[in-house]
């Protein structure tokens, strides 16, 4: 948009820097956000092509780059902990959330990319931990973790720790965003754990 517009460059598709070890605590909504695209690959503006014929890289025409996000730490916020919108090959890892409003990680879509490719690897959700406030506990739902409205993520090596605490509560929980009353999808998705 605007004066500097160029067709050809597509930041929310190119590969990104190095995100490690960061805290996040009392924000109003979220504690980390990827907000709403975030699919890096080689040719940021030509789209991913998925070819079944090459199982060692579906994506070869335009392969697709790995988003790493290492070690944060968020808690105590209005509403995740974490949350990433509409993306590609992004792995979170060692993520460590605690004491959030409404979800400690939540993932919308994992889009555009086949089986494994996007994934959480370890980390710790705490639904209530001993520092928690009133609010969390007055709260009408927390989750843990949170799935995607589409197929594909992965979730390895998670942790969930004190998911015991009035109100409606559960350690895992699927189809984000499904609770919406414009929501069109009813869920049934696939998330491997």
């Amino acid at each position: 948009m605007g004066p500097s517009y160029d067709p050809n460059i597509c930041p929310e598709n190119s590969k990104i820097g190095e995100f490690r070890d960061n805290v996040a605590h009392s924000n109003g909504r979220y504690g980390f956000r990827i907000f709403h695209n975030l699919i890096p690959r080689l040719y940021p503006c030509k789209p991913l092509v998925y070819d079944a014929s090459t199982p060692d890289d579906p994506y070869h025409a335009n392969p697709v780059i790995e988003a790493n996000f290492y070690n944060m730490i968020s808690y105590k916020n209005g509403r995740n902990g974490a949350i990433v919108e509409r993306v590609g090959a992004i792995r979170l890892h060692n993520f460590k959330v605690a004491d959030n409003l409404e979800a400690g990680i939540e993932w919308s879509l994992s889009d555009d990319v086949v089986d494994g490719y996007a994934s959480v690897e370890g980390g710790l959700i705490v639904g209530r931990s001993p520092n928690t406030e009133d609010l969390l506990d007055n709260s009408p739902s927390v989750m843990g973790f949170v799935g995607p409205r589409t197929e594909g993520l992965r979730v390895n090596g998670l942790k969930f720790y004190n998911f015991d605490f009035p109100g409606r509560c559960a350690a895992i929980s699927t189809c984000s965003h499904c609770f919406h009353d414009n929501a069109t999808d009813s869920g049934a998705r696939t998330v491997r754990f």
